[in-house]
């Protein structure tokens, strides 16, 4: 249905929790980026499958958005339909589901530098912090855990999830200070981490690392995934894998726009190249 001129053009912006840095960027960046036109309407579902459902239903029933974007979680099909069977867009960002236009960067191929990185520097047994695998959407961790694997076998490196994984659920700082601890207290010889998980994560596991007299990247390599500002400014600098944060956000938007204006008529997936930064952690 193509759009009226007197649509309230409401664009809601999903995710688990704003207080991430990834969806916080994601959010400021389509404030700055609409015009006075568009409102844009911040809907934290709480990371909680039931309650991303329940909060997504009322926000349909009580006054249905002009566009959805969900960053870095993937709702239910059913309801995604129901959005659009009320001409409502859906695009998702950093996840992906059959029948809806996606924004993501290579989580494969970003997972895979991330380990062709700590094997180039000589690591014999590198782990991997990731967020959530086995939870319905869990895209972008699975994607980046295997391609991050990948590498790993190429390389002729063992890898054992019992010694070389850690799952976190919010990609905190204090969860990748947690995940830091364990693999220092479970004695494995790990020398290099990739979090998988993002920056965030990396800059706890950094934390952790001074407070247990562990040398970066003496000791352990370390790597994040995302490039936020602070990875450039921690001490040592954090080697990362850079997405287009920014980028992402706008053609989002775009595309949330076209959809609505009926100029896109399919789904559309745009994927970006992950870029390796190398810094001093790694």
């Amino acid at each position: 249905m193509a759009d009226s001129g007197d649509t309230k053009k409401v664009i809601a912006v999903a995710a688990a929790n704003f207080a991430h840095i990834f969806p916080a960027f994601v959010l400021k960046t389509i404030q700055e980026f609409v015009s006075e036109e568009y409102t844009v309407l911040q809907v934290s579902t709480s990371g909680i499958a039931e309650g991303e459902t329940d909060r997504l239903t009322r926000l349909l029933e009580r006054s249905a958005p002009w566009g959805l974007i969900a960053v870095s979680i993937r709702p239910d099909a059913g309801l995604l339909e129901r959005y659009r069977s009320l001409s409502v867009p859906v695009v998702l960002i950093d996840e992906q589901l059959e029948g809806f236009s996606t924004v993501t960067s290579d989580n494969y191929t970003g997972g895979y530098i991330a380990g062709q990185r700590l094997v180039k520097t000589g690591r014999k047994k590198p782990a991997i912090i990731s967020g959530r695998m086995n939870v319905g959407g869990g895209y972008i961790a699975k994607e980046r855990y295997n391609g991050f694997v990948k590498a790993l076998e190429e390389a002729s490196v063992p890898f054992n999830p019992k010694e070389q994984l850690a799952e976190v659920t919010s990609y905190s700082y204090n969860e990748g200070a947690e995940a830091m601890e364990a693999f220092i207290k479970n004695k494995a010889g790990i020398d290099g981490i990739f979090s998988g998980a993002g920056d965030m994560c990396a800059l706890g596991a950094l934390k952790a690392a001074r407070e247990h007299n562990v040398k970066i990247p003496g000791d352990i390599a370390l790597i994040g995934y995302d490039d936020i500002d602070a990875a450039g400014t921690s001490k040592p600098p954090l080697t990362t894998i850079k997405q287009p944060i920014g980028e992402m956000a706008k053609e989002a938007c775009g595309l949330i726009i076209m959809h609505r204006k009926e100029t896109l008529q399919k789904p559309r997936k745009i994927s970006h190249k992950p870029v390796l930064m190398v810094r001093d952690s790694a």
